[in-house]
């Protein structure tokens, strides 16, 4: 089975070595001018399950051309395709893990289906392990203000360690994962601590059968008298549906989406007073990551009420607004951008306004790579419009929303106090990155994922400024509070903190790892603290109420 681009490279090398081109090819200009997708696969099953591989089968779907390719996915990666003619697959698993998988269809002109059901597979382990690991030594701790940074030395495993639990007086407040491939890190900061005060600590290694070793040594750490970075974190509400969007009104309301009950709440910075305000009209799932998702107030509120929202429908993604009142009132709603794709994942959907009173949009490509080069296309951008959704005379591409383009799934927007535009983004399974965005530029997907290989030094290119391995990433979430930079992590399981220094990023710190599960949005209160948000169930189905989420608050220092 070969990967997507390489099917892609193969079918370029033929087309260059027999002399051909769309020009003088009448079944190629006919491809290049279809732009009907294929139907949905459907009845993906899953057979032979093992502990190191699975087979997958599914039917035919159909196409006004001819359906090409079968492209393979598990939780939004790509993991390769088939030619159309082959419809049963075996692909590699690990042992223990849960992937959920499913399957896009493709043509020959690249248009891509919506996705197949998806099949989740649990793989078993090959035999069974109660050995545990060896105890974690070394142990040391240092406080520096109210948060204390712990090392310890790497434990052994007769098959491998895959986790570190953190133990604070002896309750657990970290949790490190890892896999025989990666290693989880023997390093851990506890933030927001009371000062003066002290703390035992203790840390616990595991495998991936559940294996516990002994607790470690303890040590001893005092903090210190005063906060510097992040001074404090308070659980504000509980939500039963996934909260994605997450504004503040100028008269301190909270108001943040309901991603797949297509609803909107309202609550006092305290938590009290939670109520509906409305639902969004025509909104709907995607049986994955679609629904309501961003949100954005107008600079101008006090005079215009208008709230925004990215969300998924039935055939696309699109940003809406609506005049507020204490309710969402959509006899008023104006539909600004339509035709942003969407899929089953990479749907992006964080909107935020600019210093230059632009609105700003994360649009992913819709699981179809090749639309982020794509210049007609809205998928895999970064957009830029005007509050009533008219086109900027001073965008860089005449006519287009278009600001930026070569993004895979982006989720987190930010600006800092030079106006300058920074965008998380989901890498396939190698690198997420942080972009600093430029008006017009180039940030290499598909041909580029991070830094890797040599598509990524092309001329053209913008490089990012950071990268992190997936693994310990899936970011999704960013705010700047000065000059601060917050990124909010999923698979990561944590929140990264970086201060801005030019086009670079210093001092950056991990705090929360494992702590609150998976990660989902940051956002500057109005009082210049952060709003954090969880989404570690049923974020990868759209099934309402079907999670167990928190809102916090964190109390930022002046460091």
């Amino acid at each position: 089975m070969l990967s997507r681009r390489a099917v892609l490279a193969l079918f370029a090398a033929c087309a260059v070595l027999a002399g051909v081109t769309a020009a003088d090819d009448p079944s190629a200009r006919a491809a290049a001018a279809d732009t009907q997708p294929p139907t949905v696969p459907t009845g993906l099953d899953a057979s032979d399950v093992g502990c190191a591989a699975v087979t997958l089968s599914w039917s035919a779907a159909t196409d006004d051309t001819g359906v090409a390719f079968y492209d393979l996915y598990h939780d939004g990666q790509a993991i390769g395709s088939t030619t159309a003619e082959v419809r049963t697959t075996t692909l590699g698993m690990v042992a223990g893990a849960r992937w959920g998988f499913y399957v896009n269809a493709r043509d020959a002109a690249g248009n891509v289906s919506q996705a197949s059901n998806t099949v989740w597979v649990t793989a078993p382990f090959c035999s069974q392990d109660t050995t545990a690991p060896t105890v974690p030594a070394g142990l040391t701790g240092r406080a520096v203000g109210t948060a204390v940074t712990l090392n310890w030395a790497t434990a052994t495993d007769d098959v491998a360690v895959t986790g570190y639990d953190v133990l604070r007086d002896g309750t657990k407040v970290g949790v490190l994962a890892g896999s025989a491939a990666g290693p989880p890190d023997t390093t851990f900061t506890d933030v927001g601590l009371t000062v003066d005060t002290d703390y035992a600590y203790a840390v616990v290694a595991r495998d991936a059968q559940g294996n516990t070793s002994q607790p470690s040594d303890s040590v001893q750490v005092r903090t210190g008298s005063s906060c510097a970075a992040v001074c404090g974190i308070t659980q504000v509400t509980t939500e039963r549906d996934l909260p994605w969007g997450l504004v503040q009104l100028p008269d301190g309301t909270v108001l943040y989406g309901q991603r797949d009950l297509f609803s909107i709440q309202a609550m006092a910075p305290d938590g009290t007073n939670k109520h509906s305000i409305g639902k969004v009209p025509d909104a709907a799932g995607t049986d994955g990551e679609g629904g309501v998702l961003g949100l954005a107030v107008s600079p101008t509120f006090a005079t215009d009420h208008w709230v925004y929202v990215y969300h998924t429908t039935a055939t696309d993604n699109r940003i809406v607004r609506f005049e507020y009142d204490g309710t969402l009132r959509t006899e008023t709603r104006e539909i600004l951008v339509t035709g942003i794709p969407r899929n089953k994942y990479h749907n992006g959907g964080r909107l935020r306004f600019g210093p230059d009173g632009k609105l700003y949009a994360a649009a992913g490509d819709g699981q179809d790579p090749d639309q982020a080069q794509d210049l007609t296309s809205l998928g895999g951008k970064v957009l830029r419009l005007n509050p009533d959704g008219s086109v900027p005379e001073d965008n860089p591409f005449p006519g287009s929303f278009v600001w930026s383009y070569g993004h895979r799934n982006p989720q987190g927007i930010a600006f800092d106090s030079q106006g300058r535009l920074w965008e998380q983004e989901f890498g396939n399974n190698v690198m997420d990155e942080t972009n600093l965005v430029v008006k017009g530029g180039n940030y290499g997907w598909p041909a580029c994922e991070g830094t890797i290989g040599d598509a990524c030094v092309a001329p053209g290119f913008v490089a990012p400024v950071q990268t992190y391995p997936v693994a310990s990433a899936s970011c999704s979430g960013m705010a700047i509070v000065h000059d601060v930079l917050y990124i909010a992590c999923l698979r990561g399981t944590r929140l990264y903190r970086a201060v801005i220094d030019g086009d670079r990023l210093t001092g950056i710190q991990q705090y929360y790892v494992g702590a609150y599960g998976r990660l989902r949005t940051v956002e500057p209160t109005i009082d210049g603290n952060l709003w954090l948000t969880t989404s570690t169930r049923g974020d990868k189905d759209s099934v309402p109420q079907n999670s167990n989420e928190r809102i916090f608050e964190l109390t930022l220092g002046e460091g």
